[in-house]
């Protein structure tokens, strides 16, 4: 059975576990290796998810399973705020917890922790990453309207989900 909670200090770990081993299959074939070298570095760091628990929120999914020692972390989802934007910055499931229900799961419990006075909800996503747009779109997100101020780039694109 599948959990999402709210991570805390104790959990850095396990989120960086998440992304370690899912930002390289997220990615390879879309960018370019150094992109991914680059990625977890920057966001994949210990001072990068403590940084995103602390001043964020970071939620965590586990696979509950009766018969292992301990609940394993098996995917993540990180909001915070830009420019008075609420945004989702990581949305990452472990490979073979994909098509499962766990991103569904992490997205519905990240739009619940959101502040009851939230009325939309954005994310960038690279261009090249059809699956990902594909579950956002799903989902109900659509181009986003109104955005920070921050230039993408090419690469990227700004979509949103009205709450």
């Amino acid at each position: 059975m599948i959990a999402v909670r709210r991570a805390g200090r104790d959990d850095i770990d396990a989120v960086r576990e998440v992304g370690l081993k899912t930002w390289p299959a997220a990615y390879a074939g879309i960018v370019s290796p150094e992109f991914i070298v680059d990625g977890l570095a920057q966001w994949w760091s210990v001072e990068a998810v403590e940084r995103g628990i602390a001043n964020g929120i970071t939620l965590i999914a586990e696979d509950e399973d009766e018969d292992a020692d301990e609940d394993r972390a098996v995917g993540m989802v990180g909001l915070g705020q830009e420019e008075g934007f609420w945004v989702m910055w990581k949305l990452y499931v472990l490979p073979e917890y994909q098509a499962r229900g766990v991103g569904k799961a992490l997205l519905d419990a990240a739009i619940e922790a959101l502040p009851e006075d939230a009325n939309e909800l954005l994310l960038d996503v690279l261009v090249g990453n059809a699956k990902a747009i594909g579950f956002y779109r799903k989902n109900g997100f659509g181009p986003a309207q109104r955005k920070p101020s921050r230039d993408l780039g090419a690469d990227l694109m700004w979509m949103s989900l009205d709450l």
